[in-house]
């Protein structure tokens, strides 16, 4: 009877990050946060944040973006989902390229919109920016410890005969 030799292609493999405890934050310790994009670049700070009833849930948050003191300064809705708060650096982190933001004219102190516009965000999908130990990982070329993300990988095999 001759063996058969499995052979096995990956199909899909993906990185995720150990999952933590669940934490909540209070209007007080997000009102006024730094945010930044993927790139580090300084985009303001959430100024406010919108709440639709009946639901009681958070429909976004408004991104404060240039001006001088306040004065100026444009106003952008945010979806909440696609910020990201970075505990290390004490900051928000969103997907959003500064130069958008330059070339679009937000919203009105006085025409606040219904929902958050999710054209500003770059990737529909989930962004989870590195850790501190992920970046220095990726800046040294070798893999972060596994303690910070572990690997999932599916393999299609072909069935005996």
């Amino acid at each position: 009877m001759r063996k058969m030799q499995e052979r096995s292609e990956v199909i899909l493999e993906r990185r995720t990050r150990a999952a933590g405890e669940r934490w909540f934050m209070s209007a007080d310790d997000i009102l006024g946060k730094n945010v930044v994009n993927q790139l580090g670049e300084d985009l303001g700070e959430i100024s406010d944040m919108r709440i639709g009833f009946p639901e009681g849930r958070v429909q976004y948050l408004v991104l404060r973006y240039g001006g001088i003191l306040g004065m100026a300064a444009k106003r952008f809705a945010v979806p909440p989902e696609s910020v990201v708060y970075r505990p290390g650096e004490d900051n928000f982190v969103v997907n959003i390229d500064k130069q958008r933001l330059d070339n679009e004219p937000g919203f009105e102190e006085d025409n606040w919109p219904e929902e958050a516009d999710y054209s500003l965000i770059q990737s529909a999908g989930t962004m989870t920016p590195p850790t501190r130990e992920e970046a220095e990982a990726m800046r040294r070329e070798e893999p972060p410890p596994s303690e910070i993300v572990t690997t999932e990988r599916v393999e299609r095999r072909t069935p005996p005969r």
